[in-house]
Parts: structure tokens; sequence; C-alpha cells
């Protein structure tokens, strides 16, 4: 079920047949599940961890971006998400080592065409380099997929940027639009991931082409349908108080319609199911002709 991606850019799978002319409908979610850090109790990781489990089968999205996972804890969800293939690779060593930002996609419906991890650092090939202020190295995981009822083709970028450093992340901003732009061309993508970045951000703004008409990367949080739903914040640091960080994003190329938005706030009892609250979203994918 895993794959473990030992090359940067474009590790080249086998183009699968797939049929069909319709647009694809999507469900898509991104979740930062913490690592497993023994003073989060009451919160901690043996605690939670059937309730992560639980709560993403009973979503059951067709692909979501996960962040902050430890190889253990990639194993233990990757075990148990049956119907879902899974792509992710440590941030330290390229392999088992340091946190990983894995793509979940479920396999019945989506076509491998290829995948890749590169680096946010002024080196993006180097496996485990670090840029621009940031402590920790950090990555991006990426896939494309063909769904195999329409034929569509589309990227999907999960990603977790620092947490320490604003210039990492307004570099960070930059080096994610310079790398999407070469590897995904003009076809559709979503990226998702905890950005550690408020709406008001430099980052921010530098990420969504700071409100210009011809930004090609959009918060699906403006574009929805129908009016975004749940929370309008995403880190609760495990506290009921409401929050004010809006930090955790669903982001789509420009033409990818967005119908649903929302941020749930999943609790069993006093059990958080993380520090940070999962953001749902139903998109459409165009057809290419």
């Amino acid at each position: 079920m895993r794959k473990i991606l030992p090359l940067f850019i474009l590790l080249a799978a086998l183009v699968h047949s797939c049929r069909s002319d319709n647009s694809t409908e999507l469900k898509v979610l991104t979740l930062n599940i913490r690592y497993d850090n023994p003073s989060d109790a009451p919160n901690d990781w043996p605690s939670r961890k059937d309730f992560v489990v639980s709560f993403l089968k009973d979503e059951a999205p067709d692909i979501f971006g996960l962040q902050e996972v430890l190889w253990h804890q990639y194993e233990y969800i990757d075990s148990l998400m049956e119907g879902y293939k899974s792509i992710g690779m440590g941030r330290d060593d390229g392999g088992q080592k340091g946190e990983m930002t894995p793509v979940f996609f479920r396999k019945d419906r989506f076509c491998t065409l290829s995948y890749g991890t590169f680096w946010l650092s002024e080196t993006p090939g180097i496996i485990g380099s670090k840029g621009w202020g940031a402590v920790l190295p950090r990555i991006v995981t990426w896939v494309e997929l063909e769904d195999r009822e329409s034929s569509d083709r589309f990227f999907f970028f999960n990603t977790h940027f620092s947490h320490m450093s604003d210039s990492a992340r307004l570099m960070s901003s930059l080096k994610v639009i310079e790398q999407v732009g070469d590897i995904a061309g003009d076809s559709p993508f979503i990226i998702t991931g905890d950005f550690n970045m408020l709406p008001e951000s430099k980052a921010y703004a530098k990420l969504t082409g700071e409100g210009t008409p011809d930004a090609l990367i959009i918060d699906s949080y403006g574009i929805s349908e129908n009016d975004s739903t749940g929370l309008d914040y995403t880190f609760n640091g495990f506290r009921d108080e409401k929050g004010e960080r809006r930090i955790d994003y669903i982001f789509v190329s420009k033409g990818v319609a967005v119908m649903k938005h929302t941020t749930e706030s999943p609790k069993q009892g006093d059990l958080f199911i993380s520090d940070h609250w999962p953001v749902i979203a139903t998109i459409s994918i165009p057809s290419v002709q």
C-alpha cells in the first residue's frame, strides 16, 4: 500500500487507461494530526489514534493530505485506511526519519501517473535541506492522478510550512509557486496543508497573488458556491476556547470550482482529534478536452 519515494521531482508511473469525459467532483480533506508527543496527554497520540482513523473513514474523502506525521503514525493510519493508496517520505532523510506530509487517495478511483517530493529551500532537490531561517526541513509531497471515470487529470500537493520564521513562510510561498508551475504546468491542481500563516500575512498574499484577478492559486474558503461553514479558525491548541488562527488551507488552481467548504470540530467527549481542526472542501476539476 505504501510507496517510499527515493527521488525528487519526477517519479514517472505507467499511465493507465481511464474512461468517460465528465468533470471530476472530489471531496478533499486536510488535517495536521499532531506528532506523537507524550506531553500532550490526555490528548496524546495513543489516546487519539483510533479517533483519527475513524473520523477519516467516516468522512471518506476522495483524497486527503496529512501533516506532522511521524513514520509509526503513518504506518498505523496507512494500515487501517483500506481502499486508499498513499505516498510519503520523511523530511529528514527521504525515508522514515522526520515528519511527513503524506497524501492518501482512493485507489479504486484514481490512476497514479507521477509523484514526488521537494524541499522548501533554495535547493529543493537536496534531501533534508532547510531554507530561509526555518529551524527544520520542510517538504511538499505531490502526486499526479487521473480519474478512472472522467479521465480528468490533476495534481495534488500537500505541505507544512515553518512555524518559526516569517521569512521562511514568505520564501516558501514563492518556492511553491515556482515548483507547482514547473510540475503541474497548465493542469488543474489542489494544494493542502498547515501553512502556519494567517490570511492577512505577506506569505498568504504572495501565494494567492495579492488579490490580483489573474491569481493562479486561490483559497477555496473564499470562492465556495455555498457559504463556508463550521469554524472560522483551524488551530485549537487542545483548548475549547474560540481561536483566531486560520492557518490550514485547501487551495485550488484557477478554474477549479468549489461547491462547499467547511472547518469541522470533531471531539469525543473531552478528547480532541488534534490540536488543529480538519478542513474539508467539495470541488470540481474541469474536464480538459
